[in-house]
């Protein structure tokens, strides 16, 4: 039998390290499911901030179905997909449309914020307002990331995308690439004083708010990626 997560205080998307979160999620029994899904490479280049997280969550595939109770790009639970309208597009996730996914995706966004992908955002850079700027019926809009402008300063768009984590390799003394990697991430906490684990959580981001000059309430959000981008144009 496949497993229905159903959150104890709401709806909730699903992630990699879930059964470990401090979110934690009730198992309840749910309805059988097909297994044996084809698992479809990982896009080399994602369009939007929603294709990073499915690449996260999904390696891509808008179809899977592996019979662990979590379903499409996204892996929504079933109790996810149907409390926030996926049954007008199918029963379950994976029998939709990318975009239908991400318009439901969207409707979960708007209720619990990034976290209800506690991993896969922080990793795809995913922010309320990025999130709700693609348009998944065009596949627009979303996935900037941060850009400069002519002089060559980051613009401060509280995105987190390659021209951001280029100036943050630069600043953190990582090969530049673009892609903000596990290697990454422990430069940033040797810079800031903390545990180089590679995970980047409250300890490390109350860090990072402090040196940027934000709230230190450790949480993510788009504001402290305004600090950041701020702070990195200033220093580089």
């Amino acid at each position: 039998m496949a497993r229905a997560i159903l959150s104890t205080r709401s709806y909730a998307g699903r992630h990699r390290a879930a059964r470990t979160s401090p979110r934690a999620l009730v198992t309840v029994a749910g309805a059988t499911a097909a297994v044996g899904a084809v698992l479809a490479p990982s896009a080399a280049h994602a369009d939007t901030v929603w294709d990073r997280v499915a690449d996260c969550e999904s390696s891509g595939n808008w179809a899977i179905n592996t019979g662990n109770g979590y379903y499409g790009g996204l892996q929504f639970s079933s109790p996810t997909w149907l409390g926030f309208g996926g049954a007008k597009y199918a029963a379950y996730a994976h029998q939709a449309s990318k975009p239908a996914q991400i318009t439901i995706a969207q409707a979960v966004l708007k209720v619990q914020g990034p976290g209800a992908w506690p991993v896969c955002s922080v990793r795809a850079g995913l922010t309320v307002e990025n999130g709700l700027a693609v348009n998944p019926w065009t596949g627009s809009g979303g996935g900037g990331g941060g850009t400069t402008n002519t002089s060559g300063d980051l613009v401060v768009d509280g995105v987190l995308g390659p021209a951001t984590y280029k100036a943050m390799e630069k600043w953190v003394g990582r090969p530049i690439e673009g892609v903000w990697t596990s290697s990454d991430k422990k430069a940033l906490q040797r810079k800031l004083g903390v545990t180089a684990d590679g995970q980047v959580g409250p300890i490390t981001i109350k860090a990072l708010q402090k040196r940027v000059g934000t709230t230190a309430d450790g949480v993510w959000g788009s504001g402290t990626t305004r600090a950041l981008q701020t702070y990195l144009n200033r220093i580089l």
